[in-house]
């Protein structure tokens, strides 16, 4: 992983309890559909789109050729998991913003 990426993955160990941080499962995929998860060698700059599980809700942030991004989700999120996704969000976003994507 990249500074940003390894980063951004201490700051959500040092933010949640423990229990919390261990049903967070985030996937990162590149531009190629290729997937990662913590432990595996990611071209931060190919970064194409995020899922954060927690519990039973899926967020998923995507960013197009233009270093837009889009944050979605298909289900309805329960009260104490929405709370949970949107510090998650927060930290994601902080560290995606500091990424300089290389264009297509």
């Amino acid at each position: 992983m990249n500074e940003n990426i390894d980063n951004m993955f201490d700051e959500l160990r040092k933010e949640f309890l423990k229990n919390v941080y261990q049903e967070l499962d985030l996937i990162i995929y590149d531009r190629h559909k290729n997937d990662y998860f913590l432990d595996d060698e990611f071209q931060e700059k190919m970064f194409r789109n995020l899922f954060i599980n927690y519990k039973t809700s899926m967020v998923e942030i995507s960013s197009d050729k233009y270093n837009v991004f889009d944050i979605h989700t298909s289900i309805l999120i329960e009260q104490e998991e929405l709370a949970v996704i949107g510090k998650v969000i927060s930290i994601v976003v902080k560290y995606l913003s500091k990424i300089e994507f290389e264009e297509e």
